[in-house]
């Protein structure tokens, strides 16, 4: 009888450890934190003034929220550095104080980061590098989303182009000098123009993808330029502003490059000259929620690929009038789920 009870008690044992281990783990493979504590993650955004940043967080948020309601992550921190990127490493710095879990970066720079976020490999913080990468890094623990913007400004680039009849005068607007995401879609633009040689840049406007800098960057530049303006490539925040900026100097409409933004759209959809045609562009916001569910694949041990590239989306004049009611400040883009980002990130 000894024996029978010494045998059930150490059955007991390990059907006790096998429920512990299984309410850590889960029966899904969703795992919260290896110790059994959900996990603290920080989001260092180099700036958050335009809508499309903004709609960015607002899609971290959300998947955060989720993965918190089934217990796998107890927080999000949010920092923002309004293009400082002194202050984006200290913010980082603070980050890797506090002991987060991992820290996703939407990086002002992609070099001022690089020892920040060695530093956090070092130890052993995971960063996920998210929408304006990539950074120059060889950190074991860094991991990159990017979007194809050479393609992505390629493809809006060349309609203009052909728009236009392949020659002509364009103004190319411009994200946030210094930035990595603008430095790579200006090459995106140059790499089409080269095929195009009767057309001429006849300004470059930085715009910080914001309506109301573009509007008046435009406002004052386009009574300077003394010819006729074809067409405008844009990387996004602006297309609309270029609308009224032309609207208000009372200069023709050139064929203007959209950005996805619903104020674009709608003008394009409802208010847009009889025939007037376009391509619209887009990054995509959800990148951000893709972020996430990145941070906590990795720290739950799945193989997530060091370098990924995230779709971006397109509208043209056939999809156009499914965006005329849209609200002024969103953004047509698909959102996806947390499987998509496995089955089409970790490719």
């Amino acid at each position: 009888m000894v024996g029978v009870k010494k045998k059930t008690a150490l059955l007991g044992v390990v059907l006790l450890v096998f429920a512990m281990v299984m309410a850590v783990c889960g029966v899904s493979g969703e795992a919260a934190a290896a110790d059994g504590k959900a996990y603290v993650i920080g989001f260092s955004n180099s700036y958050n003034g335009n809508t499309y940043r903004q709609a960015m967080e607002r899609y971290a948020q959300e998947a955060a929220d989720a993965l918190i309601a089934a217990g796998e992550i107890k927080e999000l921190i949010w920092a923002e550095s309004n293009q400082n990127n002194s202050t984006q490493v200290q913010q980082i710095q603070n980050f890797i104080i506090q002991g987060v879990d991992a820290i996703i970066i939407d990086p002002g720079s992609s070099t001022a980061l690089t020892g920040v976020i060695q530093e956090a490999s070092d130890t052993g913080i995971p960063c996920i590098i998210v929408n304006d990468g990539p950074v120059k890094s060889d950190a074991e623990l860094c991991y990159q989303i990017n979007f194809d913007t050479i393609a992505q400004m390629g493809e809006l680039t060349r309609y203009v182009c052909e728009a236009i009849g392949g020659k002509g005068n364009i103004i190319e607007l411009r994200g946030t000098a210094g930035s990595e995401f603008d430095n790579i879609a200006h090459e995106g633009v140059l790499k089409v123009l080269a095929d195009y040689p009767d057309i001429k840049v006849v300004a470059e406007i930085y715009t910080d993808w914001t309506g109301s800098k573009a509007q008046s960057e435009l406002a004052s530049v386009l009574p300077t330029l003394g010819s006729k303006i074809d067409g405008i490539v844009t990387q996004g925040g602006d297309s609309y502003a270029a609308v009224q900026a032309f609207q208000s100097a009372g200069l023709p409409l050139p064929i203007i490059g959209g950005d996805n933004r619903g104020y674009f759209l709608k003008w394009w959809a409802k208010e847009a000259p009889e025939g007037y045609d376009t391509l619209s562009v887009s990054s995509n916001p959800w990148d951000g929620a893709s972020a996430v569910y990145v941070a906590v694949d990795i720290l739950n041990g799945m193989n997530v690929p060091k370098d990924m590239t995230h779709p971006f989306g397109v509208v043209t004049k056939d999809d156009v009038k499914n965006f005329a009611d849209v609200a002024d400040e969103a953004i047509a883009c698909p959102t996806y789920d947390r499987a998509w980002v496995r089955e089409n990130l970790y490719k």
